[in-house]
């Protein structure tokens, strides 16, 4: 196979169609295969699209020498030049008309005893001519007009060169071919007047970097097909999605056809995806570069098929009606004759600067007015400090305020279109400071313990008492806090406090060990009976502080006896005075569910009963911490 020769001949045909120079038919805005939903209104388009394709193909042929059967590659090759105008008379109605030219070329090379052997055969003419009319609602999501749906129609004039048989001819491009008329292995016209529809449905984000997307869905129906055909039309659907980086724009793009006829493809759904980049440069100049790839793995590989004159379907089938692949070349200039009227703004009086902390510098947001110009104007900063104030010309004040600093007011003196720059630098007040200290033990021990002290709700730092002695001091700018003190294996303590500017709170803090005992000494019953005296009613109340300090915190009120009596009529005994605590708290508000009574008799001495002292010590009641 001669590789220059075949490459001359696909040059050839690129050649033959681009002397024409005619516009292209992607005036109808989108992209290669899909077309836009969003309209400019009065937008006129010119231009033109090129696209070509070739392919070696294996070609059996009878040999002249010894009459068997052999084998040899030919080059197919094909190209087409869409040209066509529109316009886009509103943002919902544009119209376009457009055509082709087109080219089909085979080089066959020297093989021996092969009739055709190193012969070209040629074919160019004209393709039919549509006509299109695109309806969108014209924006009706909003005024942003960044998405649309719409339809477009069209009608396709039977324009283009109808085949006939070869002839010969001597090329004018110093080559020598077999010429015909109306293709080769391809159609140049369908030879009837089809029409179709496509929905058309388009976004565009308002992002910096701008994405688009379009999708289309369509249906053709064929008008001068045999009798013999019952559904006689195509389907066909587009999809593109493209990013504008200013004047360059990628775009991607996957379409597909499906003829409803045996006929064409054995009826097969055919994809193909677009890759390319377009250029919309500033003068209204529309670049296009993109290349077709047919995905093969829906479709098996096709053989082209030559046209005779005894064809009666004039629609591609084959090879030529779904090449591997194939170039795109466009370009398009488009003209708006209805031109965005930009306002010339007026230069603004602008009044701008930053509000930061006298002492470390750093921004503050604030509270900023102007007193005597606007009562109700109110411009609250953000974290950054920065603000911008429009205002008229004229003598201005301006008071900045922010809760824990002095305010400022400056006043200025402003001129039309002027930009005044002032700053402030914000100094704090002077507060008079109140003192909060005590210490932190283990209510059961005493012992000094290192909870974790904080005020919850505040920037103030997490802080410890001192390790020796246990005592904590802070010093805090008046108001209300919550003190909350945390250790591992204890109940959380919370209290309110109220700071007063040079005044000391003194607030002792006793923690509650989760599993611990507290036993309260002097409560006293009646002999033999779980009748409280009166005077244990002090230590109670102290019980039921406690409880009120650790609103959390569950405990079990445990009765215990000495050994004097039964063991059983002690157990009860000891269960009654449990529960006449637990009766007695519940009386001073604790709630129930926060306390269990239960009596363990003479079960769990602490002392001997043998001795005076040591019974009285043994009659006792105690708390069990259960947790919160």
């Amino acid at each position: 196979m001669n590789l220059k020769k075949s490459f001359f001949i696909f040059l050839l045909s690129i050649l033959a169609i681009s002397i024409f120079s005619a516009p292209s038919t992607q005036i109808s805005s989108g992209y290669i295969h899909s077309l836009d939903a969003i309209l400019k209104e009065q937008r006129l388009n010119l231009g033109f699209h090129f696209y070509g394709s070739s392919r070696d193909f294996q070609i059996p042929y009878i040999s002249t020498i010894d009459g068997d059967t052999h084998y040899s590659f030919d080059t197919y090759a094909f190209a087409t030049l869409m040209y066509g105008l529109g316009y886009s008379f509103t943002n919902w109605l544009e119209v376009n008309i457009y055509s082709n030219i087109n080219v089909d070329a085979i080089d066959t090379p020297e093989s021996s005893g092969r009739v055709d052997a190193n012969t070209n055969y040629a074919s160019y003419g004209f393709g039919d001519t549509e006509i299109g009319l695109k309806l969108t609602t014209g924006g009706i999501f909003g005024a942003t007009k960044n998405a649309d749906f719409g339809i477009y129609g069209f009608y396709r004039l039977a324009t283009g060169d109808i085949f006939d048989t070869l002839k010969d001819n001597t090329s004018s491009f110093s080559i020598d071919y077999v010429k015909n008329h109306g293709g080769i292995f391809r159609h140049f016209t369908t030879n009837g007047q089809d029409f179709g529809v496509k929905l058309l449905i388009s976004f565009v984000t308002s992002t910096q970097v701008p994405l688009a997307i379009n999708l289309n869905g369509g249906y053709t129906k064929f008008n001068n097909l045999p009798s013999s055909i019952s559904n006689p039309v195509m389907f066909d659907y587009s999809g593109s999605f493209s990013i504008r980086f200013g004047s360059f724009i990628p775009f991607f793009e996957v379409y597909g056809t499906k003829y409803m006829f045996d006929q064409v493809n054995d009826g097969r759904l055919i994809h193909n995806v677009t890759g390319g980049v377009r250029f919309d440069t500033p003068i209204g100049l529309v670049i296009d570069l993109a290349a077709d790839y047919r995905i093969s793995k829906f479709v098996p590989d096709l053989e082209p098929t030559l046209n005779t004159s005894s064809d009666i379907l004039f629609i591609n089938d084959g090879w030529e009606g779904t090449p591997d692949w194939k170039v795109f070349f466009g370009l398009t200039y488009y003209y708006d004759f209805k031109q965005e009227v930009v306002k010339k703004e007026e230069p603004k009086t602008l009044i701008t600067g930053k509000i930061i902390d006298g002492e470390s510098g750093k921004p503050l947001s604030a509270i900023i007015t102007l007193p005597g110009y606007s009562e109700t104007l109110q411009i609250v900063t953000d974290s950054t400090g920065l603000y911008s104030i429009e205002v008229k010309p004229g003598s201005i004040r301006l008071k900045v305020e922010r809760e824990g600093y002095r305010w400022q007011e400056k006043g200025i003196i402003i001129e039309k279109g002027q930009t005044k720059i002032v700053d402030f630098a914000l100094n704090k007040k002077v507060v008079a400071q109140g003192i909060i200290t005590g210490w932190v033990k283990d209510k059961s021990t005493g012992e000094n313990i290192q909870a974790k002290l904080s005020f919850p709700q505040t920037d103030i730092p997490t802080f410890t008492p001192d390790p020796q002695t246990g005592v904590y001091r802070i010093s805090l700018n008046p108001g209300t806090y919550t003190l909350a003190a945390t250790l591992d294996g204890y109940v959380t303590y919370v209290q309110p406090v109220v700071i007063e500017a040079d005044k000391t709170l003194i607030l002792n803090i006793e923690m509650l060990k989760k599993g611990g005992k507290i036993t309260l000494r002097g409560i006293n019953f009646e002999s033999g009976k779980a009748t409280i005296l009166p005077e244990s009613y002090p230590i109670l109340d102290e019980a039921v502080k406690l409880l009120k300090d650790n609103p959390k915190v569950r405990i079990e009120v445990q009765g215990h006896t000495d050994s004097v009596g039964s063991e059983r009529s002690n157990l009860l005994l000891s269960q009654a005075r449990a529960e006449a605590v637990r009766n007695y708290l519940i009386l001073k508000g604790i709630d129930p569910s926060r306390i269990v009574a239960k009596g363990f008799g003479e079960l769990m001495p602490i002392a001997d009963n043998a001795t005076r002292e040591g019974r009285a010590k043994n009659r006792r009641i105690e708390f069990l911490i259960l947790g919160e």
